[in-house]
């Protein structure tokens, strides 16, 4: 086995004093950058203070792909030597065979230890935050997260942070040309091309009136999920595995966006990535963009031409509901972990609301918790948290639970598809039609994925 972290150390068990029965060294993977490693690391030293066990803390690449190889290489030789580990929303149904089940181990959150103990720093603190209830304080999560989380009766990590898609766009020229907040996609039309030719007019002759990524595979397939999810087309392939791309709305809300190019939205979205956009917005080059909540910190930390005239709003509608596809990060506990129960608690105590609380405050993460979104000095600390809640009821998960190893796959296959229909290389009904069979013949007819 290729040696994956710079250090991991085998767990062990050291004598202690009264009141604890065993201290036991455990470790975690967390953090994709300095800081929030660092973060990371002032939690768990916290639960270990009040527990008396050990946790080494381990930074994983920062890469996704890469951090995602080395947990496979660990988790597929059952290595002992990992208990808890950082994970991308996208990948519990991928590592869900590696993963405990955590409903069991943390279903009494201030319980008594089974060994007679205190319950391992579960924080006695959280139902204080759900009207002193601690099973509520204990799975007080946004519920679309827990679904993407939960595989059948197995719930195989609990949400750390929230990312999703957000409709990003200039205040000031959508004030100046007397146009409202878009809240459909017909809306986004209008305004998009209204603004786009008064810049034109003006002499910004490269302004476009909304952009988004068409370039990464992963950035098109949360895009364009969100596009028929919203026109009430479904995700792509439902929870119960059924695949459900090839039908009229969907079609349609994939002929609406081809209709964008070169319209409102330039060519160059076929190939631009959620960066790209970025960084044209933030030069003045665009007038409205989706892009992920991660984009807004950016936008403000940085001196730009239009730091203090963007807003943004929920994600807009087509003839269903608006739908924003969320992401983030979770915590999961490793199935061959020699201290499963203790490993637990410790994910309990990081996604609990102290610990969510300060990261939000610190560091700008979104909280997974509904309770923090009601939190009057978080929300006036952090006033975007108020642009986000009505778009938490909108929720979606893109599907990579139902589809596990094979959702890879699945969202290549899916761009690709999108892509041809942008390009104007393939009718919307023709290529959902070769995803279904493909998809279909993938997971005999969404039965075995």
């Amino acid at each position: 086995m290729t040696r994956l972290f710079p250090v991991l150390t085998a767990a062990c068990i050291l004598a202690v004093g009264p009141g604890v029965t065993r201290a036991l060294d455990l470790t975690i993977a967390c953090g994709r950058t300095v800081q929030e490693t660092a973060l990371c690391k002032e939690a768990v030293d916290e639960w270990a203070a009040k527990t008396g066990h050990q946790v080494q803390v381990i930074t994983a690449p920062t890469d996704d792909a890469q951090r995602l190889a080395r947990y496979l290489d660990l988790l597929q030789v059952r290595a002992t030597e990992l208990d808890v580990l950082e994970i991308d929303a996208l990948w519990c149904g991928l590592l869900s065979a590696h993963l405990a089940d955590l409903k069991p181990l943390i279903a009494d959150p201030n319980g008594a230890d089974p060994n007679g103990a205190d319950p391992n720093g579960a924080d006695h603190n959280e139902a204080d935050h759900n009207g002193g209830d601690p099973d509520k304080a204990a799975f007080d999560f946004l519920d679309p997260l827990i679904r993407n989380a939960t595989l059948g009766e197995r719930l195989v990590a609990l949400p750390w942070y929230l990312e999703l898609g957000l409709l990003y766009y200039r205040s000031d020229l959508l004030a100046r040309y007397n146009l409202q907040v878009p809240r459909t996609w017909s809306e986004v039309e209008d305004a998009a091309l209204r603004i786009q030719e008064a810049q034109r007019l003006l002499g910004n002759t490269t302004f476009w009136g909304f952009v988004w990524p068409g370039g990464d595979d992963e950035a098109l397939t949360a895009t364009a999920i969100e596009w028929i999810s919203s026109q009430g087309g479904g995700t792509l392939v439902e929870p119960d595995g059924r695949v459900s791309v090839n039908n009229p709305r969907a079609q349609f809300a994939l002929q609406r966006a081809a209709d964008w190019i070169r319209g409102i939205t330039p060519a160059a979205a076929l190939t631009a990535t959620p960066q790209d956009n970025l960084d044209g917005f933030r030069t003045g080059a665009a007038g409205l963009m989706r892009n992920w909540s991660t984009a807004w910190a950016s936008l403000q930390d940085q001196p730009t031409p239009v730091a203090e005239r963007v807003a943004v709003a929920p994600l807009p509608r087509g003839s269903g509901v608006p739908a924003s596809v969320l992401g983030g990060g979770q915590l999961a506990v490793s199935r061959y972990s020699r201290h499963p129960t203790e490993a637990a608690r410790l994910v309990q105590h990081l996604t609990g609301a102290a610990v969510q609380r300060r990261r939000a405050l610190d560091a700008g993460f979104n909280p997974t918790r509904a309770d923090l979104y009601t939190d009057p000095e978080l929300i006036a600390a952090r006033p975007l948290l108020a642009d986000l809640t009505p778009v938490l009821p909108n929720l979606i998960a893109r599907p990579s639970t139902p589809t596990g190893a094979q959702y890879p796959e699945v969202s290549a296959t899916f761009a690709a598809a999108v892509r041809a229909v942008l390009r104007g290389d393939a009718a919307p009904d023709a290529a959902l039609a070769g995803l279904q069979r493909t998809l279909d013949a993938l997971s005999q007819n969404g039965t075995a994925w």
